[in-house]
Parts: structure tokens; C-alpha cells; sequence
């Protein structure tokens, strides 16, 4: 288990962790460079504006972790496929997981307002019981994806790639009104 944090500009360069906790780390606008996390714990872990270039996260949970304005499109895609990672109860609030590779990742009951998931892969993810409003859809890959209890908003099916795609009656109704469609 792993406590401390680093400061606006400190730096974290070249580490790999595996099967660790990180328990209340503040990692305000630090930097992580080439840092690899395998089946880690990232437990009321704060990360809003760090920077994360070449991060690989494989199979890991962040939980109660707070990551505002935090561009997780530095990641790196690693040779093999990483195994996917949850987060709970997190606010990401203005992120970028823009172009990520995200196949089923699984986000409950966090908060994803205003973030940018241009492009990004979710194929079978499960955004469960999140708020999406203001969220960037645009040519993300939502296949066989489930947003069941999320609200706030919806991906645009002319431009999302949704085939296979569960929502719940909220969520049909805010694919709809993107059409133009009203329902009564």
C-alpha cells in the first residue's frame, strides 16, 4: 500500500506497479510518465490535471478517486491488450479519453460532466448509473455497450457506432430527442 503524493510538476517517471493500493494520494497537476499499473487500487486517489504520457492501466480499479480536467488520452496502448479497468464512484468530470481503447471498462456512479470521449473504443463497456451531461460522443465506439440508469446525456446515433447498444427507458428517450424525436 502505497500513501504520499506528488506536487503541480513533480514527477513520477518510468515506475511499474503491480497489485498495489494507492490510498489517498493527491496527484494534483503532477506528472506520470511511463508509469505501468497492473491490477492496482487507486482508493480517494486525486488526479485532477495530472498529466499521464505513456500510462498503461491494466485491470485496475479507481474508487472514490477524483480526476477533473485530466487527459487520460496520454495513455499508452500497450503491445497486448490490457485487461479492463473500473472506476467507482469517481468524478471525471472535464476528462479526455478521447481516441482511448477502452473495451469493456466499467464506470458506476461517476461523474462524467462535460468529458470528451471523441472516438474513444467502449466496446461492451458498462457506463452504469453515471451523469453524461455534456459529454462528447462523436465517432465513439458504443457496441454492445450498456448505459443503463445513466442521465444528463446521450451519444448521437448518426455519428456514434451503437449497434447492440442498452439504455434504459431515460436514456431512449435522450437517443430520440438527438434525432428530433419527441415521444408522448
Amino acid at each position: 500500500e502505497l500513501v504520499g503524493g506528488l506536487g503541480p510538476g513533480q514527477r513520477l517517471d518510468g515506475v511499474e506497479l503491480v497489485g498495489c493500493t494507492l490510498r489517498g494520494s493527491v496527484l494534483v497537476g503532477a506528472v506520470l510518465a511511463g508509469v505501468r499499473l497492473e491490477d492496482c487500487t487507486l482508493a480517494q486517489v486525486d488526479l485532477s490535471r495530472a498529466e499521464l504520457p505513456d500510462v498503461v492501466m491494466d485491470g485496475c480499479t479507481l474508487e472514490g478517486c477524483k480526476a477533473l480536467a485530466t487527459s487520460w488520452s496520454m495513455m499508452r496502448s500497450p503491445a497486448l491488450p490490457p485487461g479492463p479497468s473500473t472506476w467507482r464512484d469517481c468524478r471525471l468530470d472535464l476528462s479526455t479519453f478521447a481516441g482511448l481503447q477502452l473495451p469493456g471498462a466499467r464506470f458506476e456512479r461517476c461523474s462524467l460532466r462535460g468529458a470528451d470521449l471523441t472516438g474513444a473504443v467502449l466496446r461492451d463497456a458498462v457506463l452504469m448509473d453515471c451523469d453524461l451531461g455534456g459529454t462528447r460522443w462523436e465517432e465513439a465506439d458504443l457496441r454492445g455497450a450498456d448505459l443503463s440508469g445513466s442521465h444528463g446525456g446521450a451519444p448521437d446515433v448518426r455519428s456514434a457506432r451503437v449497434e447492440g447498444l442498452t439504455v434504459d427507458l431515460v436514456g431512449a428517450e435522450a437517443l430520440l430527442a438527438r434525432l428530433g424525436v419527441r415521444v408522448r
